[in-house]
């Protein structure tokens, strides 16, 4: 087994590009000085629309054209301006800077229509010189608060130093009319829990710098806070609507307060996602209360929303940021433009215009997003010293595959990439026969082929999800893109109708983490969820990130691992063209291993991440001293049948099944392609672990 997660984790630097200011100090000032960066939208035309106000970057400059070649420039500009400020902050800026040790994590939404979602990652780190592992996660509004969360794991499994975390996204017309078919945006700056209901869009970027607390102190860093715990987890309930009785969010609270070993009546301050629609605020009061009990009508919950407006992926990192601050300050932030409370909104919602007085020792920041997607973060002023974690051990129980050659082992047959006439479309299944009361008439082709294939897996592990097991089971994905289907249909409805007219639902399906949400709410997957990408082979990154839940945490038994793609002929993003399919591994720890059927579970006996063209190194500590010889194959996702996203996966159930049928005893499969990162995983006969 790896060596034991180590856990205290210490925040040491800020950046922040925001509709408030362009750095922390204005973003302070704006808070203190009870200002709102809400003000009319002039970046592009908001005729035919009844909202006509966002919490826009640079919003006294001079209108530009809201070019798709604005946007891309937009999102990297925000975010690279905020991710200096945070190492400046950190004191990492020139040979105190060791970028081979520094991962980046970026959270984002729809950030740049003309390239894939990770290359935002790749060239902030290639412009800063940080050579570390590169990893996007993109779920919708709880982007970056994951990314955080995510950056912890990173420094748990020795992936890096240093990891800086956080967001990026701009609003472009195309996400303002999306949210406006939705209707739920409000024609005066938004007033969270109270009237009238509705949300204003913002954009902006954020990072915080995270670092183990030994490595911060032992460079004499000035320590902001700790992020003792975070947690995820899935609504299960609508692609675009919270579940009204808040449980999703409930479950991500407790989680994070189980990670950070923090009692529920312990936490000072939550800082919601208060998006200031009626279902979200509604549901996730209620939410907080069942988390938190009868001590949440105690302590202050506030929503800074109404100040920065609705930031899409960058949202939760702008309002961390906010809330760190706060701290730093001995306060708690606002809730602007509150002036009545609604039914179901907390007693305490600091609805003064400026920051209240008040010292805490625990706060919560919560997230929710499209696809049921609800991350939180435990933030303390001080956190006891704990020994590190010892790891849980994780087997795969599971596998299932859907491809162009049908399903199971033939799903992508393997033939020469030069063959032209080789099939690349799955061919029409019945989703149903796998998934009783699955609608394929709601369903995008990535959203068909994950539920099937995670539904196949989980039947090869003899596992019905049902019961308590629901909150217990998680999802997380890997993709190279969303779903070119949705894509087409939500650029169709735009060209027939306008973008006053276009298509909500098919809006709503664009994000990249849209399939991981159909496929947790059809098989009931209500754990951790989560939607990552790092270019081809990202599944493989989307396994190791399933494999260090369930080694450090106890809040989820089983995680299904995998990636899907549609197939592309013609990529206006540069990327390969790929088949389509999914491949799916149904993970477990040993508590999830004992409710399995399957009689032939396989052992991850080691993982890595590590920098682009750093395979060697993420080979070595995933091996640790097991030596490479004859009894080791090696499956590579780079050259596996299929390519794209899934091919991770693929390899992964390549590797199982050798071991399975006693081909090999150990197995090394490896994932190099691209400039995101390099994974390596191992997978070793049960009998071995003894």
């Amino acid at each position: 087994m790896q060596a034991a997660a180590e856990r205290d984790v210490v925040v040491t630097g800020l950046g922040a590009v925001c509709a408030l200011g362009d750095d922390c100090s204005e973003l302070w000032a704006a808070i203190a000085g009870r200002r709102t960066g809400i003000s009319p939208i002039r970046r592009f035309d908001t005729d035919g629309f009844s909202v006509r106000i966002g919490a826009m970057v640079e919003r006294s400059a001079d209108p530009q054209p809201a070019t798709r070649e604005l946007t891309g420039q937009l999102c990297r500009r925000f975010a690279t301006k905020a991710l200096r400020e945070a190492l400046t902050a950190a004191g990492l800026t020139g040979s105190a800077l060791d970028g081979t040790r520094v991962a980046l994590v970026v959270g984002t939404g729809i950030a740049d229509p003309d390239a894939l979602v990770h290359s935002i990652a790749e060239d902030l780190a290639d412009g800063l010189d940080l050579t570390g592992p590169r990893l996007t996660v993109s779920t919708a509004c709880s982007s970056s608060t994951a990314a955080i969360g995510f950056a912890r794991d990173l420094l748990a499994m020795n992936a890096a130093d240093v990891v800086v975390a956080g967001g990026t996204d701009v609003l472009t017309p195309e996400v303002f009319a999306g949210f406006h078919a939705l209707g739920v945006l409000s024609a005066s700056p938004c007033a969270p829990f109270s009237f009238p209901a509705g949300t204003t869009l913002g954009e902006g970027a954020g990072f915080v710098v995270l670092e183990r607390h030994g490595h911060a102190a032992q460079r004499g860093a000035m320590i902001i806070a700790h992020l003792a715990g975070y947690g995820l987890s899935a609504d299960g309930w609508h692609e675009t609507s919270p579940d009204p009785m808040g449980s999703g969010v409930e479950r991500a609270i407790g989680a994070a307060l189980r990670d950070g070993h923090v009692a529920a009546d312990s936490v000072g301050y939550v800082n919601v996602h208060g998006s200031g629609t009626e279902a979200n605020d509604r549901s996730e009061w209620l939410g907080v209360q069942r988390a938190l009990g009868l001590h949440a009508r105690t302590i202050p919950v506030s929503s800074t929303k109404a100040a920065l407006g609705h930031a899409q992926g960058a949202a939760g990192v702008l309002e961390t940021i906010a809330t760190l601050l706060s701290l730093q300050h001995g306060s708690v932030p606002p809730t602007l433009h509150f002036t009545q409370g609604r039914p179901h909104s907390p007693p305490d919602p600091v609805s003064e215009p400026q920051p209240r007085r008040a010292t805490w020792g625990h706060a919560l920041k919560l997230n929710s997003a499209f696809g049921g997607s609800n991350a939180s973060l435990l933030l303390s002023r001080d956190c006891p010293a704990r020994a590190p974690a010892p790891r849980r051990s994780v087997f795969v129980l599971g596998i299932g595959e859907v491809g162009p050659g049908g399903f199971g082992p033939r799903a992508f047959p393997d033939v020469s990439e030069h063959d032209l006439a080789r099939p690349r479309h799955v061919q029409p299944f019945d989703i149903e026969a796998i998934v009783p009361g699955a609608d394929p008439r709601g369903l995008d082709p990535a959203s068909r082929f994950l539920t099937a294939a995670a539904a196949m897996a989980l039947a090869d592990a003899g596992i019905v999800i049902r019961g308590s097991l629901r909150d217990r089971a998680g999802l997380i994905v890997g993709q190279l893109r969303g779903s070119a289907a949705s894509i087409d249909a939500f650029q169709r409805s735009i060209d027939a109708r306008g973008l006053d007219g276009l298509s909500p639902t098919a809006f709503a399906r664009i994000v990249l983490n849209a399939a991981a949400g159909f496929c947790s709410k059809l098989l009931s997957l209500r754990g951790p969820l989560s939607a990552v990408t790092t270019g081809a082979g990202s599944s493989l990154a989307a396994v190791v990130m399933a494999a260090e839940l369930l080694a450090t945490r106890d809040d989820a038994d089983l995680i299904v691992g995998g990636g899907c793609d549609e197939h592309v002929p013609e990529s206006p993003d540069g990327a390969e063209s790929t088949d389509e399919g999914a491949a799916c591994i149904v993970l477990a720890s040993e508590d999830g291993r004992r409710i399995s059927s399957s009689s032939s579970p396989v052992w991850l006996s080691g993982w890595a991440l590590a920098g682009p063209g750093l395979l060697a190194e993420a080979v070595a500590r995933a091996t640790a001293d097991l030596s490479l010889a004859s009894c080791v194959e090696v499956f590579r996702a780079d050259g596996m049948p299929g390519g794209g996203g899934a091919s991770g996966a693929i390899a992964m159930a390549a590797a199982a099944r050798s071991i399975r049928r006693g081909a090999t005893e150990h197995a090394l499969v490896t994932s190099a392609t691209g400039h995101s990162m390099c994974a390596a995983v191992l997978l070793s006969a049960f009998r071995s672990a003894a």
